[in-house]
């Protein structure tokens, strides 16, 4: 049993894993000008890649900053945020499969990107280098409702990628608690996507939840809202808890085990389902 880690900011581990361990440990960062590609390693942190771009004036990764992890696990759940996803930034992947024992180069379009999914998540496919384009016309992302807040509220201009990310640092830092000093591993559900029409509004009106339109046929459904109006609903638990500032976020103690944290998330699932007959996904990777 084989199983591909980053810097585990998103595992919701067991106390012990009969099996073996894949760490990429590949961490540089080429700058190729003449293809405008830019080649990282799969352990180069994302953070650090992320300042660099906005230090170079390459537009698209500002919206991602403060995400903890690294490069090498940002494609396999198309790690999003504040209305941008980093698969509208990769040109190509090179993995190394362990399957077939040979390296291949999978194009963006190969990786069958979704919104948090790719077709490398359970993959047996060892990431060691993402490459991404770096001439790509992108305007600034500030049109997502949380960062227009921030900016009317503190009457403030977005004019760089450096002011969006300060943004977006702020507001991340405010909803979102350091894994280094509270435990969790951020976002714990995904938004859904469903069809309108199969929303149960008995309990509580439209008006209540958050909705985005997704396509013709689909919407996107703000999971965090969905647990604020039935967390009152929610058991006492002595080691898992939500984080007061984010109805997204569980958090441990530091005492709490795989199973806590799994029965946590399972009664919020069934609390949501029972009110708005819609089933929330968990987003971290749950390893057994």
């Amino acid at each position: 049993k084989i199983y591909i880690v980053g810097e585990g900011t998103n595992l919701v581990l067991p106390n012990y894993y009969d099996g073996i361990i894949i760490r990429a440990n590949f961490d540089k960062l080429i700058e190729d000008k003449v293809n405008n590609i830019l080649r990282v390693g799969a352990a180069y942190n994302w953070n650090d890649l992320v300042n660099f771009c906005i230090s170079k004036n390459i537009n698209g990764f500002e919206n991602l900053i403060d995400i903890p992890g690294s490069v090498g696990a940002s494609p396999i759940q198309n790690i999003g945020a504040y209305g941008a996803e980093v698969s509208s930034l990769i040109d190509s992947i090179d993995c190394y499969c362990l399957t077939e024992f040979k390296k291949i180069n999978l194009t963006n379009s190969e990786c069958d990107f979704v919104y948090r999914n790719s077709s490398l998540k359970n993959s047996k496919r060892l990431i060691y280098n993402i490459n991404f384009v770096t001439n790509k016309e992108i305007n600034l992302s500030i049109n997502y409702q949380t960062i227009r807040d921030f900016i009317k509220e503190n009457n403030i201009n977005a004019n760089t990628t450096r002011d969006v990310a300060n943004i977006i640092s702020k507001i991340r830092s405010k909803a979102l608690p350091n894994p280094n000093n509270i435990n969790n591993v951020g976002s714990f559900f995904k938004n859904p996507i469903l069809g309108i029409d199969s929303i149960n509004f008995t309990s509580h009106s439209k008006e209540e939840l958050i909705i985005w339109n997704y396509d013709q046929d689909h919407v996107k459904v703000g999971a965090a809202r969905l647990i604020e109006l039935i967390k009152n609903k929610i058991s006492i638990h002595k080691n898992v808890s939500l984080f007061e500032n984010h109805s997204l976020v569980l958090i441990t103690n530091g005492q709490a085990t795989q199973e806590d944290v799994l029965n946590y998330a399972s009664e919020i699932q069934d609390l949501v389902y029972k009110t708005f007959n819609i089933k929330l996904e968990i987003e971290p990777n749950i390893i057994f």
